[in-house]
């Protein structure tokens, strides 16, 4: 028998601070839906398919025999979803009574088209991403099999409104609507990566995207949640044990997946185990891939190499109050920088002469990475109170090191080692949903200890502590839905004494000048993110969604600090210490449509940012390199993404996205950089 199960947000949290007063709680009468889910093409049975009773947000999954049974679900009338990757979705209505029990069957068939669940942009539990305020896109295993990309930045290149930035095939990192860096959040399992992929373009997300059960994109400021560093989206990677924790039918789930790749000469291999019996459930699972160098037409692009392993282990104890779960992922990965050597070679000239400068030019560039990351969950759940329903507390340490080397031949010399260590608790609540209300609040906290020794460290060691609570609310009023809430956050940056400043040469006047490296002085940065929200039907198979959002962003450690050539942007960078907190004011459309033949959405926004961040060119050239510095001016933001699918016939579809955005400094109407084109894929 399959128990009640309600799905977690992937994010976890530190303690409740910030609570609205609860809404009149209606009496929690309640009943159970059980039934079973079939195969139309040859009446099997479906196992392993989701099924969410929609507006209680109650989730369960099939057993081996097509069944399940989901309790404790409070009387009212309620659209029952079931669905699983590549299977048609089915919906259907039923009521609950009191004390009874609510039978409904499923026939799902095959199809390329088919609606998608998510726990990362909602209130509490999960629901579809239909109905969801922000626009979500998922992508389930098979997506992610059948594209067999090395990284997730290329995993996510094709869909709507993302883009992938690279200095490399190993190197690449999503930008979403044009956003990049420390304004998209890179999440696993709800929790950040810890990594240093935001801060160069060189640095790339070492995550192997084919090990993962699901990713989920949000697109547009998800800061409400989870901080200031989601104001232009967020990506969640979500892990198979991750994905079924909180299911634990008695049962052993496997994956595995080996992909080979002919223009880079790709090998790889992936495998994940869980194993659940009783209240206990036990994961084990890894990764490895290598590729060469990449052929072109043209030639091989030198030095494009990668290699990938991780591993994952975890136990798990889930009774009907109270869970725990502790869990250890490590990854080791080595990927070539292509051409960088071109500008390192410039950084020997003045201190060696010319054959120094020979020998450095002919050196690869290569990083090394290791990033350890342990978490330990903790919580209690099916609270018998009017207020509350579940609390979890998320403790997590993340040890990421990487070594830029500069190798030639078997001799490999460090030229800059990094280190960030960061530490994060999360304390969320879940309240008990009411026929109107769900929602969730509690705070976060985080220490992140960064320092870098070598030729490019940019950065004085640094300290940022952390700390936000945070309220999320949704309000159901039949056809049209609200959601509300704020978010208060604080970052504080405790810096050491950088290295002495750099005397460089102006290379367009051949004068010498001695830069003022920026000041490493402290910083503190408050702000407060709000947002308000609205989703209506219009008919039964038609949504429209509006979102206004007011978010706050503090500068990233690079923009205050950074003073050196930074071959990974491509740049010489100064900071500035003086630099002011984003503030961004957005408003995101949405509609969308699902029928048996036609689904899609088209979404719409514009986004205003006071005291927008940007590295401004000087015009000076200084280690072969433009000198940037960092200044602020107001910022616009406006595009829109769109994808729609079409039925020709049978299982058969035609599927196009497209996205577009422009953005441009409002006071001089310039264009600002890096900003991705007009794109469109037909599939």
């Amino acid at each position: 028998m399959y128990r009640q199960v309600r799905n977690s947000p992937y994010a976890a949290v530190l303690l409740a601070a910030l609570a609205a007063p609860p809404a009149p709680v209606l009496a929690q009468e309640s009943g159970t839906v059980r039934g079973t889910v079939m195969l139309t093409e040859d009446s099997g049975v479906v196992h392993g398919a989701v099924v969410l009773v929609v507006e209680a947000r109650l989730v369960g999954l099939t057993t081996e025999d097509g069944t399940f049974e989901i309790e404790n679900v409070p009387a009212g009338s309620y659209e029952v979803l079931a669905q699983r990757e590549h299977l048609t979705a089915g919906r259907q209505m039923i009521t609950v009574v009191e004390g009874g029990t609510t039978t409904v069957d499923f026939e799902l068939g095959l199809s390329p088209i088919h609606e998608h669940v998510t726990v990362t942009a909602v209130a509490s539990g999960a629901e579809t991403t239909f109905e969801a305020f922000n626009a979500v896109t998922t992508l389930d295993s098979f997506d992610i099999v059948g594209g067999a990309s090395g990284t997730l930045g290329e995993a996510l290149q094709n869909e709507p409104g993302i883009a992938n930035r690279s200095f490399g095939p190993g190197s690449s990192r999503p930008v979403i609507r044009g956003f990049d860096g420390d304004r998209v959040l890179i999440l696993e399992d709800g929790v950040r990566t810890g990594d240093l992929s935001s801060s160069s373009g060189d640095h790339g997300v070492s995550i192997d995207p084919n090990a993962a059960e699901r990713i989920e994109i949000v697109r547009g400021p998800a800061t409400l949640l989870y901080g200031s560093n989601a104001v232009g989206g967020l990506v969640n990677v979500i892990t198979p044990h991750e994905s079924y924790r909180d299911s634990l039918v008695d049962s052993t789930r496997a994956q595995l997946s080996i992909d080979a790749g002919s223009a880079n000469n790709q090998a790889g291999t992936n495998a994940n185990l869980q194993h659940a019996q009783g209240d206990l459930l036990v994961w084990a699972g890894g990764s490895t891939r290598r590729t060469g160098d990449y052929e072109t037409p043209a030639g091989a692009v030198e030095n494009s190499a990668t290699r990938l392993t991780n591993g994952r282990a975890g136990i798990a104890w889930f009774d009907d109050r109270f869970f725990a779960s502790s869990g250890f992922t490590m990854e080791d990965g080595r990927i070539g920088v292509p051409f960088a050597s071109e500008f390192h070679g410039h950084h020997g000239e003045e201190q060696f002469g010319e054959e120094a400068e020979e020998e450095e030019e002919e050196a690869d560039i290569r990083i090394a990475s290791r990033r350890l990351a342990g978490r330990f969950d903790i919580g209690v759940q099916n609270l018998e109170n009017n207020v509350v329903d579940r609390f979890r507390v998320t403790m997590s340490a993340i040890d990421w090191n990487h070594d830029e080397l500069e190798v030639e031949g078997p001799v490999e010399n460090i030229g800059t080692q990094f280190r960030n260590r960061t530490y994060i608790v999360r304390a969320e609540v879940e309240q008990r949903p009411t026929e109107r209300l769900t929602g969730k609040f509690g705070a976060w906290t985080q220490v992140r200890d960064f320092a870098a020794e070598g030729e490019e460290a940019l950065a004085p060691p640094t300290v940022l502590t952390s700390f936000a609570a945070f309220a999320y609310e949704e309000l159901n009023l039949g056809r049209v839905r609200l959601q509300f809430g704020g978010r208060f956050e604080r970052n504080d940056y405790r810096t050491g004494l950088r290295p002495a400043g750099h005397e460089e040469e102006d290379e367009d006047h051949g004068e010498e000048e001695e830069l003022e490296a920026p000041d490493p002085r402290d910083r503190q940065f408050t702000g407060l993110t709000a947002s308000v929200g609205l989703h209506t039907d219009l008919g039964a198979q038609t949504a429209f969604v509006a979102n206004l959002t007011s978010s706050h962003r503090a500068p990233a450690l690079e923009e205050l600090y950074n003073f050196g050539p930074h071959v990974g942007n491509l740049s010489f960078e100064v900071g500035n210490p003086n630099l002011e907190a984003e503030t961004t004011l957005g408003l995101d459309l949405s509609v969308r449509h699902r029928s048996d033949r036609l689904r899609g959405e088209l979404n719409a926004y514009v986004y205003a940012i006071d005291d927008f961040i940007f590295g401004n060119p000087t015009g000076i050239v200084l280690d072969s390199l433009p000198l940037l510095e960092f200044l602020q001016g107001d910022g616009r933001f406006t595009g829109w993404d769109a994808r729609g699918s079409v039925r020709l016939g049978g299982s058969a579809w035609a599927t196009v996205g497209m996205g577009y955005v422009d953005a441009r400094l409002t006071a001089t109407n310039e264009p600002l950089p890096r900003i991705p084109p007009l794109r469109g894929t037909l599939s």
